[in-house]
């Protein structure tokens, strides 16, 4: 099969790898344009065309996915199927054009947690597993048919982070396994329930501040949701600082009261407390709260947030 592969973030990198390594043939990648970023502003590339650079592979950088140009030079790759990862909404002029049409590997067990952070959201709400499924796009975000999914147990630790490495490689085997089913025909298609849709919304700065009033396990689970980006953030005396590593803390305490200050600061909630075992200053190095603490206050009896 001729396989063109559509991506922009970490999460499809092995994706693209495992293509490149089985027996069909990839004839390119669709991905963002470089973008300047930092205080220099220097022009960077996603990391799925840093890879593709690295694997010579023929890369398509649209502004406008209708534009003329790019859909013939996308045409002109002749793609039995397209598979995209972690890319941007596609119009049906690109993901009709491919003769098996288009995949979508989607990081929750669909119909649940449609939206661009399904994976955050999962850990936010405190749910006990997620998954991945390969659906065939639509002209609907996210409501395609279901081809394969694949469920994964949530650990009572595991950040957005851990759960999005582990299942991009579970994920780039679903799509390996599905491009073979779908060449022998042996794959049936399951519509998605629409009365079972839950949302997925992409997150803001905003969505990292923790509100020190409420439980302690929500707080918890909304720290692991936000880690390692945008990041779960209070202020102290003004100053903005991020905390990772949580935990559910012994004792209780006023909301954002500081409990305990030695390998992990402990902090009160509106019910119970958290626990952290490292912190971030703003501007400064994420660090253990020990090493923190050599340059830095935490005042037992002082409130975070405030």
């Amino acid at each position: 099969m001729r396989i063109a592969f559509l991506g922009t973030a970490e999460f499809g990198i092995p994706t693209l790898k495992t293509l490149l390594d089985s027996r069909h043939e990839v004839v390119g990648v669709v991905t963002g344009a470089d973008k300047p970023t930092g205080r220099g502003r220097k022009l960077q590339s996603t990391p799925v065309k840093v890879f593709a650079e690295q694997a010579r592979l023929p890369i398509l950088t649209p502004e406008k996915l209708k534009n003329p140009q790019f859909l013939e030079q996308f045409a002109a790759w002749k793609p039995d199927i397209a598979v995209v990862v972690a890319y941007r909404i596609l119009p049906p002029e690109v993901f009709d054009l491919p003769k098996h049409g288009t995949l979508n590997l989607h990081p929750s067990l669909l119909p649940a947690f449609r939206g661009p952070a399904p994976i955050q959201w999962a850990l936010i709400n405190g749910e006990g597993e997620t998954g991945v499924s390969v659906i065939r796009i639509s002209s609907k975000v996210d409501a395609g048919g279901i081809l394969l999914q694949f469920i994964e147990r949530i650990n009572p630790f595991d950040t957005a982070g851990d759960l999005m490495e582990r299942l991009s490689i579970t994920g780039a085997q679903m799509i390996r396994q599905t491009v073979e089913k779908l060449e022998s025909g042996s794959l049936d298609v399951l519509p998605q329930d629409e009365s079972r849709v839950t949302k997925a919304p992409k997150l803001t700065k905003e969505d990292g501040r923790i509100d020190w009033t409420q439980p302690a396990f929500i707080i918890h689970n909304r720290v692991r949701g936000v880690t390692p980006s945008p990041g779960a953030f209070t202020t102290q005396n003004g100053d903005i600082i991020k905390l990772f590593d949580s935990r559910l803390g012994r004792g209780s305490g006023k909301p954002g009261e500081i409990l305990e200050v030695e390998e992990k600061l402990v902090v009160g909630t509106g019910n119970g407390a958290v626990s952290f075992g490292q912190i971030q200053r703003q501007g400064k190095k994420r660090m253990d709260i020990k090493s923190y603490l050599l340059g830095a206050k935490l005042p037992v009896g002082e409130f975070l947030g405030t």
